[in-house]
């Protein structure tokens, strides 16, 4: 694997982490959403969970007039978001996703100065970290909404970082959703990328 490639791929690493931490709403890690329809009217609430900030939307229907209303909430923001558990959460993932950064500029360097020797171990413990951040998110993230909202519970849903669910409550139709969102994906890009990098003579 030529320098050029060692120093691009390093490159993509660290601005995957540095999307995921500076993206905004674009980058945004995992949604939840909730649709109702009832005889008092439909309802469409959307959350999406950004490293630094809550993006929510509201959307009400009634005879044929709606009203809707976005605002974000950081999460330090004990005012507007009593966000304790999403708080601690989004604080260890920007940890790592910092790292994940200094893990793509070392990278970039070797690939510039040529000396690559280095390399194997870093890109190693870089796709770890990748691996680390996704297993975190998938397992913590949706248990962190639930302890700061109680969301799940009120609506007799089950935890879960992926939900695509249809039921009825109290004569109202309800859809829930939960899904990654495009800040999620970006460990998948520098995992992959550092899982190349680990025997680089591979791909010469």
């Amino acid at each position: 694997m030529g320098d050029d490639t060692v120093r691009i791929f390093g490159i993509v690493i660290a601005i995957c982490g540095a999307l995921a931490v500076f993206g905004g709403e674009t980058f945004t890690i995992w949604s939840f959403g909730l649709e109702t329809e009832s005889d008092f009217g439909d309802s469409d609430l959307d959350y999406k969970f950004g490293t630094t900030e809550l993006y929510a939307s509201y959307e009400f229907k009634y005879d044929g007039e709606s009203e809707s209303e976005s605002d974000s909430f950081p999460y330090d923001d004990d005012v507007e978001c009593d966000c304790d558990e999403l708080k601690g959460f989004f604080s260890n993932l920007k940890m790592m996703f910092y790292g994940l950064i200094l893990f793509g500029i070392a990278i970039a360097y070797f690939g510039n100065s040529g000396d690559t020797e280095n390399l194997p171990a870093v890109a190693g413990i870089t796709a770890l970290l990748s691996v680390g951040i996704l297993a975190y998110t998938f397992m913590t993230l949706p248990g962190a909404f639930e302890e700061d909202t109680g969301f799940f519970e009120s609506i007799d849903e089950d935890e879960a970082f992926f939900i695509n669910d249809e039921k009825k409550d109290n004569g109202a139709n309800l859809k829930v959703s939960a899904m990654p969102y495009v800040g999620f994906f970006l460990p998948v890009v520098s995992l992959t990328l550092a899982g190349l990098l680990v025997k680089p003579e591979l791909m010469d």
